[in-house]
């Protein structure tokens, strides 16, 4: 792919996702070589940068990626010649509060997971929205994500499908001991804390699947809205319901038509 590039008079580099942020923060268009969690590495690379992001789907899903392994030449001239798009998908901005300090995380561009530090072992919080306490919940976990992520864990727990390019917040609980949860679907500009209750085996947080720390009882984890949304390059070569259809298989029969 550098070789392809560097034929059409492209500069390139290879840049370690550790520690390139700010080499990326200069390019013109970013390429992510992998499945989803590559794509959601190089999202978090690029911090604040307004860089196009456009993934080659190399991993075993890639859901995220525009590009097929087998044509991303074709994607990429149409990109390099200007005809391709710039979206902006929401990300959210977490922070946690805990013994008078605040903890910065993400941006996150698929979601912010509260689970029970211990696998099988339930975790108690309280949820308020824009400071009104809304409910305690106690179960497994709680699920925070953006339109992007509604196809990732959130969907696995039973969460609606949204298109990646709204603007909302999604709340998806995890098996709760209450029948009567069920997903919300909130305006992006919807203030969300999860006030840590004690809990036997401990409280964990996982941010995009990248981050995990473990959180004391009274630590308040806040998500908003971030104000740096990811720009991912677009060339727009498969409807978005065409995506839905082929790599989750949306619709399909349970049992294939004889």
């Amino acid at each position: 792919m550098r070789a392809w590039l560097r034929e059409r008079g492209i500069a390139t580099a290879l840049t370690d996702l550790q520690r390139g942020s700010r080499r990326v923060a200069a390019a013109d268009l970013a390429i992510a070589l992998g499945g989803d969690g590559t794509f959601l590495r190089a999202a978090r690379a690029l911090r604040g940068a307004a860089v196009p992001l456009v993934g080659v789907r190399l991993g075993t899903f890639g859901y995220l990626a525009e590009l097929e392994p087998g044509d991303w030449e074709d994607g990429l001239t149409r990109l390099v010649e200007g005809h391709g798009t710039v979206e902006k998908w929401l990300r959210l901005q977490v922070r946690v509060r805990a013994g008078g300090r605040t903890r910065e995380l993400g941006p996150a561009l698929n979601e912010v997971v509260v689970t029970a530090a211990r696998v099988a072992r339930l975790v108690e919080f309280t949820l308020r929205i824009d400071g009104e306490d809304v409910t305690r919940f106690r179960g497994d976990g709680m699920i925070v994500s953006t339109p992007v992520g509604s196809t990732a864990h959130s969907l696995a727990a039973g969460g609606p499908i949204v298109d990646r390019t709204d603007r909302c917040l999604l709340l998806t609980p995890v098996n709760s001991q209450s029948m009567t949860y069920r997903p919300l679907v909130l305006r992006s500009s919807r203030r969300i804390e999860l006030v840590v209750g004690a809990a036997r085996h401990g409280t964990a947080l996982t941010v995009d699947g990248q981050e995990t720390i473990e959180l004391a009882a009274g630590s308040v984890i806040e998500v908003l809205e971030s104000e740096l949304d990811l720009h991912a390059a677009t060339v727009v070569l498969r409807s978005r319901f065409r995506t839905i259809r082929e790599r989750l298989k949306w619709g399909d029969p349970l049992v294939p038509h004889r």
